[in-house]
């Protein structure tokens, strides 16, 4: 059982400042091979100030070019979307690099104008978030190789009559921590960007989103790139949706295959009453940079077939 519950305290000073807190509370989020699952965490917490300026967030939450992110289309569970990848002893991840990351952070978003709002954000390190900074002091190869992170992110959301038109794309750079020769020679540089727009009439909606990670978290001169596609259909209570996603990476060793990863699925979600859905997935995925140890003897890659049903409660 997944649950996540919001804690949000806000307030309005008579100069017309806006603050306030907001932590979002999950299980899982201490436990990094998710096994208990009673293991209480927060993944955002952070507090904010908002006036006609824009809006400032200081602590742990996305970065702004997640945060303006367009995915493809999904309902319900999401299908083949970025929260159903995850690596298995390989890349096999159908996302961008900082997809999801929560890492302490310095945010300002633009005030909207015109239905296009803009922003930047700082992360001092990768990987830190909540009090370990304080506490401790992060090495390289522990998957924290890069510092000073910035990241720049837009959107644009326009309706024509019954059509209705969304677009978002971000870019994320950053230091590598160790500069020795050893590392720089080995190690890939962090740069991360991506884009994706949809576009609904009527209850239909269609969409697609392409992110290229190059040579981020990779060996010099290896490059990550993918993309997704979706399409969805809403009517009363009723929703359905089918998508495509595919993650591909090229290695410049000799002896060293790229990869294709991809993954497709079908959903459906139905609104029982407010507040309460029913949702399955069917997800077929096919995954090449899977840990080759871990499978049957004389298989190359992973594929499979995951079928997957929920009940969800929002109050």
């Amino acid at each position: 059982m997944d649950y996540r519950l919001t804690l949000k305290a806000e307030a309005k000073a008579e100069n017309g400042l806006t603050y306030g807190f907001s932590a979002r509370l999950r299980n899982n989020q201490n436990d990094s091979n998710q096994v208990r699952q009673d293991t209480l965490g927060a993944d955002t917490k952070f507090i904010y100030l908002s006036g006609s300026w824009g809006k400032i967030e200081l602590g742990d939450t996305l970065a702004v070019d997640s945060q303006f992110e367009i995915q493809a289309p999904s309902v319900g569970i999401g299908q083949a979307d970025y929260a159903w990848g995850a690596d298995f002893g390989g890349r096999y991840s159908y996302y961008h690099a900082n997809e999801g990351e929560f890492d302490t952070k310095l945010v300002y978003y633009t005030p909207v104008f015109a239905g296009f709002q803009a922003g930047i954000s700082y992360t001092p390190e990768k990987g830190s978030a909540g009090r370990d900074n304080a506490r401790s002091k992060f090495v390289t190869g522990k998957g924290n190789d890069y510092n000073d992170l910035i990241a720049l992110g837009a959107t644009y959301t326009r309706e024509f009559g019954d059509v209705a038109f969304t677009a978002g794309a971000g870019v994320q750079w950053g230091d590598q921590k160790d500069t020795s020769a050893t590392v720089k020679s080995a190690l890939g540089d962090y740069a991360v960007w991506h884009l994706g727009a949809t576009l609904g009439y009527k209850g239909f909606v269609f969409g697609g989103h392409y992110f290229n990670n190059g040579e981020t978290g990779l060996a010099k001169d290896d490059e990550e790139f993918g993309w997704q596609l979706g399409l969805t259909y809403e009517t009363g209570p009723f929703a359905v949706g089918v998508n495509y996603a595919r993650v591909e990476t090229d290695y410049k060793a000799r002896g060293v295959s790229d990869t294709t990863d991809y993954a497709w699925g079908l959903g459906a979600a139905y609104q029982l009453a407010p507040g309460l859905s029913l949702q399955g997935d069917i997800v077929f995925f096919e995954a090449e940079s899977a840990d080759k140890t871990a499978l049957k003897a004389g298989k190359t890659k992973n594929d499979g077939t995951l079928f997957t049903f929920r009940t969800r409660v929002d109050f």
